[in-house]
């Protein structure tokens, strides 16, 4: 059992807090059972597991512990004391367990692939934000996700943790320019729409039976300019009056919601 808080291979997972390391490395960490249990559908991508006693006395725990093992076959196995693990944990209640995982190269290919609405991000900053648009892309058929240059990064363990595992499974590109990736989406066919808090067509009014790909800007600030110029169109949430803007990830998972109802009707 590992108990020192300075061992080497500790101090290397901590440095996986950080977008620098995690970028650099190629990898990052989840934590907590549900994730790992999300994580084993693909166990391929385990670099390290790193367990400690907690994880025993927690319901469900033992046998957790035993899938791993059993279908995790190439991974660094690591047994720290719980303290240990308290100090390389992002949560302030851990679980007893957590992972390494390797970054799955992604393409613009797997986007289009899959018949729904791609969602642009444009320099969100909430980690929390961006994984609850995770959550909801899969639930609701979205094609894809892009995420501009100076996005939180998606591997950020808040981001992870709100995903709910999602970001293992829907397809994305981040650090994108977006203005080049507005030129890639619409030469595949795609029209492209700008959400925005007050102007625009309701989202009830567009038909997402087409190709569609739908642009959100950062918390509060919304869209610049020059991005707002360059859609095909503008939409917008109708709203009582007094209330001006939605949460973006609400906003995204209302427009996700209203583009699978439409798709779900033209199968019927």
């Amino acid at each position: 059992m590992i108990t020192s808080k300075g061992n080497f291979k500790v101090k290397e997972i901590r440095l996986l807090k950080q977008a620098k390391h995690r970028q650099s490395r190629r990898e990052y960490f989840i934590e907590g059972m549900r994730l790992l249990e999300e994580a084993l559908k693909q166990p391929d991508q385990f670099r390290k597991v790193v367990h400690s006693p907690r994880l025993e006395k927690k319901p469900g725990g033992p046998e957790l512990l035993s899938a791993a093992r059993k279908n995790i076959q190439d991974a660094e196995w690591l047994y720290v004391s719980d303290e240990v693990m308290e100090r390389i944990c992002d949560t302030q209640s851990h679980q007893g367990i957590l992972a390494v995982l390797g970054m799955k190269e992604r393409s613009w290919g797997e986007i289009y692939r899959k018949d729904g609405i791609i969602l642009l991000l444009h320099e969100l900053q909430d980690p929390g934000n961006l994984g609850t648009i995770f959550r909801a892309a899969e639930a609701g058929e979205a094609a894809g996700i892009i995420l501009s240059k100076d996005t939180v990064d998606p591997y950020n363990p808040k981001a992870m943790r709100a995903s709910m595992g999602s970001l293992f499974r829907v397809p994305f590109l981040q650090d994108q320019a977006m203005r080049d990736c507005l030129q890639k989406v619409r030469s595949q066919g795609y029209r492209l729409w700008a959400a925005t808090g007050q102007v625009g067509r309701s989202l009830w009014e567009i038909d997402f039976g087409k190709p569609a790909a739908v642009l959100f800007g950062q918390e509060g600030a919304g869209l610049p300019r020059k991005l707002l110029d360059e859609a095909d169109g503008l939409v917008t949430i109708p709203m009582s009056s007094g209330v001006d803007s939605l949460n973006v990830a609400m906003a995204a998972g209302l427009l996700i919601y209203e583009a699978l109802r439409q798709k779900k009707e033209r199968r019927e």
